[in-house]
């Protein structure tokens, strides 16, 4: 891919999220950073492994069921590249849904240029329209299926709740509930989008920027 690819754009850049909330999420999500510049069926099964950590569910592998724990073979276009170059030129987000959302870990994949473009459109759809959005001062999370679903193990189907919960948002502007139990679930995959949209809800107490200058100052103070 060269440096103009189609879904950089000024309308949805990850770049742009990743320099303020970087640290943040390679700290939370250390598992997968540590893996980063590895192929990419390791990182897709990293991947895999953090989201149901994020989730905090326990889905120790049955020896009869498959194992999703276990690398399986991903294939590439060749203008998609691989490992860290994919990671550098489409951020993290994308890499995350591209990596799980059409069929279950345990099960090959190819990846394609399209997938990744598709997977664009999605995330700039939705912070054209979350970016936006009024800060709820007061919001019970609502329950939704994403978590249900990839109790299964299935992250496929778990991405396509998601998808479906985002339509439910558009379709319920004032539900606030939903937003932020949206939110949640969208963290769980697209950890730098989702860390800025809760930011702006209050569900993040400070951010990072601001809270890495108190540490310089509290280091100073020391």
């Amino acid at each position: 891919m060269s440096q103009a690819t189609l879904y950089i754009s000024s309308e949805y850049n990850p770049h742009s999220l990743q320099r303020d909330w970087g640290f943040v999420v390679s700290a939370e999500r250390r598992d997968v950073f540590e893996v980063i510049l590895e192929n990419l069926e390791t990182i897709r099964t990293a991947l895999y492994c953090s989201v149901v950590a994020a989730a905090s569910l326990d889905l120790s592998p049955r020896p009869s069921k498959p194992q999703p724990y276990r690398p399986a073979k991903v294939t590439t276009d060749e203008s998609v590249g691989n490992g860290a170059q994919l990671y550098h030129e489409v951020g993290f987000d994308i890499m995350s849904l591209a990596l799980l959302a059409d069929v279950p870990a345990h099960r090959p994949l190819h990846l394609t240029q399209n997938s990744l473009i598709g997977h664009w459109r999605w995330l700039r759809d939705v912070w054209r329209i979350a970016s936006s959005r009024p800060r709820f001062t007061e919001a019970m999370e609502s329950r939704n299926t994403t978590t249900e679903v990839l109790k299964t193990g299935k992250n496929n189907l778990a991405i396509a709740e998601l998808r479906n919960l985002f339509k439910k948002v558009q379709q319920e502007p004032d539900n606030a509930g939903l937003y932020i139990s949206f939110l949640g679930s969208l963290s769980l995959f697209c950890p730098f989008i989702a860390t800025e949209l809760l930011w702006r809800q209050g569900r993040i107490e400070q951010d990072p920027i601001s809270r890495s200058r108190t540490k310089d100052k509290e280091g100073i103070a020391e």
